[in-house]
């Protein structure tokens, strides 16, 4: 590969993983919206949860992050260590991620008030190229481990409904 190659290549990398970087940010800052969703994902893309149902699309994403980040007071989620394989316009992206949640005050269950949780898992998502801008079209959370209180509430929320 040539050294203009190598350049366009690393660009190509930073750019994919700043998708996940600045979506995590939005999340912890709780300030996630339809810009930042259209902004890191495709139109038909998919968040596969770790039951194995998934949100399709902008809005359905935005509701569902929305619904699920509502729960707690505080969020930090940390990635690190990308891989990322590029195809043409197409990459493969795996990278860890660490994330704390402090469960908000909540009157119904007050025994997870100022409570947390710790999770470390593996990202994996893929990527397209499309008008020279990348967006994530899947992205699968595979939860390595888990630790802290509140494990009940995590298995009730994420049970597929009937």
């Amino acid at each position: 590969m040539t050294t203009e190659g190598q350049i366009k290549n690393h660009f190509e990398r930073a750019q994919i993983s700043h998708l996940l970087i600045r979506y995590f940010r939005a999340v912890d800052d709780k300030r996630l919206d339809i810009e930042i969703i259209e902004a890191t994902f495709t139109n038909d893309a998919h968040i596969v949860r770790r039951n194995g149902s998934a949100l399709v699309g902008h809005n359905d994403i935005l509701e569902g992050q929305k619904k699920s980040f509502a729960r707690f007071k505080a969020t930090h989620h940390v990635t690190a260590d990308y891989i990322i394989d590029i195809n043409d316009n197409t990459a493969t992206i795996q990278t860890n991620l660490t994330a704390m949640h402090l469960w908000a005050d909540d009157d119904d269950n007050p025994a997870l008030n100022n409570k947390h949780f710790l999770a470390g898992g593996i990202l994996i998502a893929k990527a397209v190229k499309a008008d020279n801008s990348w967006r994530i079209c899947e992205l699968t959370n595979r939860v390595v481990w888990r630790t802290g209180e509140g494990m009940t509430e995590m298995a009730n929320f994420e049970r597929p409904k009937s």
